[in-house]
């Protein structure tokens, strides 16, 4: 006691200090306490609403009305666009095999009338179809979806054509699976057949492609494949890859330079005097001569090599049953 009347200020002080301190520890003692429940409530809260994500259905009849319901409607939403995408797909009218030859021979003295100077195609082009300018498709339903799949090509081909590609130098297609199965025997169904043999609704039919053409057409032709203004049939876009033409720069002897043509003025040649005279005598102001250039561009003109891999869709008479067959009554 003593010291503390001997060192009032000092003893002040420590007291403050002392409970300042006591303060502080209480504070966060309850601050502590505070977020010990707060955890302890998160991780509760996350498992109830992980139970709740896991939980099934009560069998009740309000729960199985409503799941019948959502099913009812998806089921209709995917029954009229299995519809619709048959009837925006091209029709396919029925064709013999003589007469898919007459057709495929036609449309390639076609296109090579319609190419002309304007994009250059293979020297033995057949649409990818070489085999059939010499012999006939195996059957009459072979000839139809043959005969389908020409009519996509051709389009693809004018589509090229029409964006403004400058050559075509490979156009090959994946044979479809009725040219690689046996002749089936009079009398069946062969659509049915071909709709069971793919096991789905839709056919993809690969057409790969190498194209000689600058930017501008190439982004005119992306585009072009998705508008069916321009492209009637479903394609998807599965490969592209683009390099320039040329992967080495030019060589100087390549370099063209413009020259300058020497100026022959009349008047001025013999001494000056007309020109000045007609200069002076109107008040006309006219542009200076534009400058001679003194530089050309080295690179930058070449074409894009392109390769495009694109998958030709065509969706089967299944489509328009697909919600039926995938979901079992009841569910």
């Amino acid at each position: 006691m003593d010291w503390i009347r001997e060192n009032k200020p000092l003893a002040a002080i420590l007291g403050v200090i002392i409970v300042g301190s006591l303060a502080l520890g209480y504070l966060l003692f309850d601050a502590w306490s505070s977020y010990s429940e707060t955890k302890e409530a998160y991780i509760g809260l996350g498992g109830q609403v992980a139970g709740m994500k896991g939980a099934r259905l009560a069998p009740t009849e309000a729960n199985l009305k409503a799941k019948q319901a959502v099913v009812d409607e998806y089921a209709t939403l995917v029954t009229t666009l299995g519809r619709t995408v048959l009837i925006l797909q091209p029709k396919v009218e029925p064709i013999g095999d003589i007469e898919f030859q007459d057709k495929l021979k036609a449309k390639i003295a076609d296109v090579r009338k319609a190419v002309q100077s304007r994009m250059q195609i293979p020297a033995e082009f057949s649409f990818g179809f070489d085999e059939y300018t010499r012999t006939l498709p195996k059957s009459a339903a072979a000839a139809t979806e043959l005969s389908g799949y020409l009519d996509a090509m051709d389009k693809l081909v004018k589509l090229f054509l029409a964006c403004g590609v400058q050559s075509v130098d490979l156009l090959e297609r994946a044979k479809l699976p009725i040219e690689t199965q046996a002749a089936p025997a009079p009398g069946n169904n062969n659509a049915g057949m071909q709709g069971q043999a793919m096991g789905g609704i839709l056919e993809k039919r690969q057409i790969s492609v190498v194209l000689t053409l600058d930017q501008k057409p190439l982004q005119l032709l992306v585009s072009s494949l998705t508008n069916p203004s321009d492209m009637p049939y479903f394609t998807s876009l599965r490969l592209l890859r683009i390099e320039n033409q040329r992967q080495d720069g030019p060589l100087l002897s390549e370099v063209k330079l413009p020259v300058q043509q020497p100026v022959i003025g009349g008047a001025a040649a013999a001494g000056g005097t007309g020109a000045k005279t007609e200069e002076a005598a109107t008040d006309e102001i006219k542009p200076p001569d534009p400058a001679f250039p003194d530089a050309v561009s080295v690179f930058g003109n070449e074409m894009l090599k392109v390769r495009m891999e694109i998958d030709l869709v065509k969706f089967l008479d299944a489509a328009a049953g697909v919600a039926a067959a995938a979901i079992p009554p009841g569910r």
